[in-house]
């Protein structure tokens, strides 16, 4: 089993009559991009982690939060699509509505998950509560 499954992910898979829809939140925005992060590698399903470690440093750019958002999570499914490469524990560095920075941890998986083509735009929204921000997003698969 993967190591973020064993960790408390606030997020919630909702329906969808054809790809994965899932609302997540955190306490601001690092945390809501972070668990955005994490909960994108649990609907994915189980992978069998391999010996092989790996940090990257991740920086992208936005226009907005949403967009940031769609950007962050693209980036890292690249790194899963091309390189089999898992990411359970992640640092947010910077974030502003435009600009993130982050350095991720992981490892290489023999991938036996569920392949999510991209991230979406379709009903993409994020809103501000008094004690949390949270997200639904929408994945291809």
């Amino acid at each position: 089993m993967s190591t973020h499954r064993a960790q408390e992910i606030p997020f919630e898979e909702l329906e969808h009559t054809a790809d994965w829809k899932i609302r997540v939140w955190g306490k601001d925005y690092a945390d809501l991009f972070r668990n955005a992060a994490l909960a994108m590698y649990a609907i994915m399903g189980e992978h069998e982690p391999t010996d092989i470690q790996v940090t990257r440093a991740i920086s992208v750019d936005g226009v907005d939060y949403p967009s940031l958002l769609v950007a962050w999570l693209s980036e890292l499914l690249f790194y899963t699509e091309v390189y089999d490469e898992i990411f359970d524990h992640v640092d947010i560095i910077h974030i502003s509505p435009t600009h993130l920075d982050a350095r991720v941890y992981g490892y290489v998986a023999r991938i036996q998950t569920n392949k999510i083509k991209a991230v979406t735009y379709h009903d993409l929204e994020i809103r501000e509560h008094e004690d949390r921000v949270e997200a639904i997003i929408v994945f291809d698969v």
